[in-house]
């Protein structure tokens, strides 16, 4: 080999700088693209049906079944994980709705205590909820490529879970820290700012996501009504089919249809609701309670972070190299916590902006379109009513 073609030590260092620092640079790749396609119901469990594509490993694709424990479990694993301190998880759903009980419960809930009906299963609900959840692991560079991430999508078998405790004591000793600590005044502005929005924001994301519920079930009451008077309509119909009752009976059946037709479109326009801008809102009142976890988990590390340096100050000479070492271990975590923080927060505010503004697009869009095809629907029943032959004798 000539001279030339050997290179110096400092343009060889250069080199494998400017390549890592375009790997920093460049986005991270997601590993797989997931799907839940279904759900089926043994007993009281409901197994969701999982199909993974490894995008890394020429597309292989893998079908596994999990349960809602399975998630459970992935999301506690996926919180232990190594330097996830200052990642906004993605929020994991509540659980489906499986016994009778539950399922009567949240009918009288949707439909009136007076309401005898119960609506049947809703795990496509439950499907797409989770999958967004799924989505948004496999496409987070924190957490997106680790094993227990990897075992869950891919391994036939489930995971070995332990029962998770979820007793009185933790949820108490919880709140009692978030009441010591939630308070505790940041030496950041930004973050300051940040805790009080997510705190300000989490109420009113949730009260908006109850209060659109409650709209939408206002919506599936009224299709309810339009199906009794429909029904009511066709059994009130003479017996006699002459004369004025056959009139009174053709413009009975003429109605009944209108008010089905109108029905109709009240539950399209309720699942349309729930599909678009009610889907968005139950997402993010979880995300934004997600947010303020991971800005109460820096507040604790600012909490000790500031114990620390008030014990270097109060240290006697014999123990303050020990305290200065405390503390350096404390700044650091704080540190390291926050730089991550700072690029959740930005990317978080980033995401929710444009997930906000499609979803309000395509409420709207949905509320057009139903509108015109009921306005359709009922101009050709008033125009066949119109036409009737309506003298009487």
């Amino acid at each position: 080999m000539s001279d030339s073609d050997e290179k110096p030590e400092h343009q060889k260092e250069n080199g494998e700088m400017n390549r890592e620092e375009e790997i920093r640079l460049k986005p991270f790749q997601p590993w797989y693209s997931v799907q839940i396609k279904g759900a089926s119901k043994n007993g009281e469990v409901v197994m969701f049906q999982i199909t993974t594509v490894k995008l890394e490993q020429c597309k292989e694709e893998v079908e596994v079944d999990r349960q809602y424990e399975d998630f459970e479990w992935l999301q506690h694993c996926l919180n232990i994980v190594p330097n996830v301190k200052g990642v906004i998880f993605p929020p994991l759903p509540d659980r489906p709705i499986v016994s009778a009980a539950e399922a009567e419960a949240k009918s009288r809930k949707q439909l009136g205590t007076a309401s005898k009906n119960i609506k049947g299963d809703e795990f496509h609900k439950d499907c797409r909820k989770l999958e967004k959840y799924l989505q948004g692991i496999v496409r987070h560079e924190a957490i997106g490529k680790c094993e227990a991430l990897s075992n869950f999508l891919t391994k036939k078998e489930p995971p070995v879970r332990a029962k998770l405790k979820k007793g009185i004591l933790s949820n108490l000793s919880r709140a009692v820290d978030g009441v010591r600590k939630g308070g505790h005044k940041d030496i950041d502005e930004m973050f300051q700012k940040e805790r009080d929005l997510a705190n300000d924001m989490q109420k009113i994301a949730k009260e908006t996501s109850l209060n659109f519920d409650t709209m939408v079930n206002s919506l599936c009451r009224i299709s309810m009504a339009c199906n009794h008077l429909s029904t009511a309509l066709c059994l009130g119909m003479s017996a006699e089919d002459n004369g004025a009752s056959a009139i009174i009976n053709k413009l009975q059946v003429e109605f009944a249809k209108s008010i089905d037709h109108y029905g109709y479109a009240v539950d399209v326009c309720t699942a349309n609701d729930e599909n678009t801008l009610g889907f968005h809102l139950d997402l993010y009142s979880r995300y934004w309670l997600s947010c303020k976890e991971m800005l109460f988990e820096r507040t604790c590390a600012l909490v000790q972070f500031d114990n620390a340096s008030k014990t270097l100050e109060k240290a006697k000479p014999l123990k303050k190299p020990m305290a200065e070492a405390a503390k350096e271990d404390a700044e650091k975590e704080l540190n390291a916590i926050s730089e991550v923080a700072k690029k959740e927060i930005t990317k978080f505010h980033q995401q929710r902006t444009l997930d906000f503004q499609k979803s309000l697009i395509l409420y709207a869009e949905a509320k057009v379109k139903a509108a015109r095809d009921v306005y359709a629907l009922l101009a050709k029943d008033v125009s066949t009513i119109k036409q009737m032959d309506v003298e009487f004798d």
